[in-house]
């Protein structure tokens, strides 16, 4: 890590935010770091509540980018530039957004790591609320090493695994010192390795959800399910279906939630930046809605409504017109004399809408997909999963059967569809098509190019320790 994002990282941790009763209050409050801050519960909690925050401002760099790198998403000329350079494979290591993608997310973990190193040695309130601070703090980590390893990590999602991730840093930084903290980085396996260790850990000391008395706390803080939730797609993205499955069904044995009936529910309108709760199906994201109009705040940074993103035509085209994820989810828009269809999944034209990080459908399929690629033939569980998805969105179809499908690859593949039609827009197609072997926006894009470069300035700090990936030296 070189020696300035160091000391932006600590910029960062001075930017902490108030907790209400129930549920994390996005509105930011500036907090010096002292001792003091974490001896007590109530200023603990808002240590946690910026760490929160932190990860926050990193999903609303890289929300969009996600689906603009994938080939369920066109755009504008407008806002192509980068994403035309990405998806070309022409990007260069020193592209400030790709920069911006990696620190962020950096100084999401160096808070956390400041938590964990700091609530055990000072803090002076109830142990379970400390553990759970920590809890909190290494779902936080996981989270953002998750999200660095699917942009950066050489090969991660492409079964690579003893190929290089990015740099581990476990420790509290408490001053910069190049012995130290300039090293190497990791395999794509140790970093897995980590995040599923810091999620088992998180586990034992969260809250089940049926703890948490209401929908916002529960879907903005973490808790036993949402880690379970997180490991199903950590061992997606590792192709560890077996792992997959078990936690997937852990995840299913809690009552708490359950897909919305109304799919204006899960994704409303909101015209008049109205506070709108989270559906039931939601199992982490940001209350962004609730935020009391704290415009010092700003918005989720998702302006889809704007008409500059929509669906691909091959995707479209796999819609029927009678799918209620068409009827209802996307507006129409002319774009240089040709239709074209945009997600109405977030349309507040302020971004003032919640943002969505993990939804009960990716578990869903996720467990149907997982089930196929273990077994030998396609059964009743496995269709049953497909189809909780596909008849939500299509009421008046009678649903698959089993002898609807000729081989468990016929199986996944119609899984994998129903995925991109049900999650298209929400943050991580593109992973989504590493992880499976399918191509990016461009067919073409070689694959040593389907990861981002390493930012320079990380490069040159560290006199070359860090090393460049394959495609970009």
């Amino acid at each position: 890590m070189k020696t300035k994002y160091i000391l932006l990282g600590l910029a960062s941790i001075c930017m902490f935010l108030s907790a209400c009763d129930s549920q994390l209050d996005l509105a930011p409050e500036d907090t010096i770091i002292e001792d003091k801050v974490f001896e007590k519960f109530s200023t603990a909690e808002s240590a946690v509540a910026g760490t929160y925050h932190l990860l926050f401002s990193a999903a609303t760099n890289d929300y969009i980018m996600a689906e603009a790198t994938s080939p369920t998403c066109d755009y504008s000329a407008a806002v192509g530039r980068t994403y035309d350079e990405i998806n070309n494979g022409a990007i260069l290591p020193e592209d400030a957004n790709l920069q911006k993608i990696y620190e962020s997310y950096y100084a999401a973990l160096v808070q956390a790591n400041l938590l964990l190193f700091k609530i055990p040695e000072l803090g002076q309130y109830a142990e379970e609320q400390r553990l759970q601070h920590m809890a909190e703090a290494k779902f936080i980590r996981a989270y953002a090493y998750l999200r660095l390893l699917g942009w950066y990590g050489d090969g991660a999602l492409m079964n690579q695994l003893q190929k290089d991730g990015v740099v581990l840093y476990l420790e509290h930084y408490d001053g910069f010192d190049r012995d130290k903290d300039l090293r190497p980085r990791n395999t794509n396996e140790e970093v897995f390795a980590r995040i599923v260790l810091d999620l088992e850990e998180a586990i034992a000391d969260l809250p089940a959800p049926e703890e948490q008395t209401d929908t916002e706390t529960r879907v903005s803080r973490a808790n036993k399910a949402t880690c379970e939730a997180l490991l199903v797609r950590t061992y997606m993205f590792k192709r560890d279906y077996a792992n997959a499955v078990a936690h997937a069904n852990q995840f299913m044995s809690y009552s708490q939630y359950d897909l919305e009936d109304d799919l204006l529910k899960v994704f409303p309108p909101n015209p008049n930046d109205a506070v709108i709760p989270f559906s039931t199906e939601h199992i982490f994201g940001f209350p962004v809605s609730s935020n009391g109009g704290n415009w010092q705040f700003g918005g989720n940074g998702i302006y889809y409504i704007y008409n500059n993103f929509w669906y691909s035509e091959a995707l479209i085209s796999a819609f029927a017109d009678t799918d209620l994820r068409k009827s209802l989810l996307m507006n129409e828009h002319i774009y240089q004399g040709n239709s074209v269809f945009v997600t109405a999944k977030y349309p507040n034209d302020s971004g003032r809408d919640n943002m969505t990080m993990i939804r009960l459908p990716e578990l869903i399929l996720s467990l149907a997909e997982a089930m196929a690629r273990e077994a030998s033939a396609v059964n009743q569980d496995m269709v049953d999963l497909l189809n909780d998805i596909h008849l939500r969105a299509n009421p008046e179809e009678s649903g698959y059967v089993v002898s609807d499908f000729a081989s468990v690859d016929e199986f996944i593949d119609r899984v994998l569809l129903e995925r991109s039609k049900e999650l298209a827009f929400e943050g991580f197609t593109r992973f989504d098509q590493l992880r499976t072997d399918r191509p990016l926006y461009n067919e073409e894009l070689p694959d040593n190019k389907k990861v981002f470069p390493i930012p320079l300035r990380e490069v040159e700090i560290s006199n070359g320790l860090i090393k460049q990936n394959e495609g970009y030296n």
